[in-house]
């Protein structure tokens, strides 16, 4: 009796500590800050292999959704609108699809960002390795700014504001601040 009980008690420590070691990197990814620089590192549906880390010195504004997610349709819209306005600047877009391979194909993938006239790089998240370090649930659309100097530019932002004009000056706000805002080899 004595043995079972001292065999249920380890068992329920050893639950204990997996509880915490997976609560504990869910909830760091809640407190990201300006002062952390993540790790994004993706497969392009055109082959290439996207590590925002490369990126300094570029404002980088990487939209994650889904196909089937209705507002992250409407956001693509309008920050393919927001890309016309920022071409000649130092601003790069990404879309990042966080569906796995079975539940939409490459092809499926390339044909969606087509209709949609999505003209700048589609990505692909499918273990959501780089989504979970902003969000520990899927919540579509998530946008991530990064600052020239590759930090995270908080809060990361969830959802689309209606109207589109609206979320465009969100947007539009955000990026000219960071743009306005000098690199540290700068000052």
């Amino acid at each position: 009796m004595r043995q079972r009980i001292q065999h249920r008690a380890s068992i329920i420590t050893l639950l204990a500590i997996a509880i915490v070691g997976v609560a504990l990197p869910a909830a760091s990814s809640q407190t990201k800050t300006a002062t952390t620089a993540p790790s994004m590192k993706l497969q392009g549906l055109d082959g290439r292999v996207y590590d925002m880390n490369e990126l300094r010195g570029s404002v980088v504004l990487v939209s994650f959704g889904a196909t089937w997610c209705t507002p992250c349709s409407t956001e693509l819209r309008a920050l393919e609108e927001l890309l016309a306005e920022y071409r000649n600047q130092p601003v790069k877009f990404y879309w990042v699809s966080i569906e796995t391979p079975d539940q939409v194909t490459n092809s499926a993938l390339k044909r969606y960002a087509k209709e949609r006239k999505v003209s700048f790089p589609v990505l692909r998240d499918t273990a959501k390795m780089v989504f979970s370090q902003f969000s520990p649930r899927v919540r579509l659309p998530m946008l991530v700014l990064l600052a020239k100097d590759g930090r995270l530019d908080a809060p990361v932002q969830f959802g689309m504001r209606s109207p589109a004009d609206a979320y465009k000056a969100d947007i539009r706000a955000r990026l000219n601040k960071l743009l306005a805002a000098p690199l540290d080899s700068d000052r």
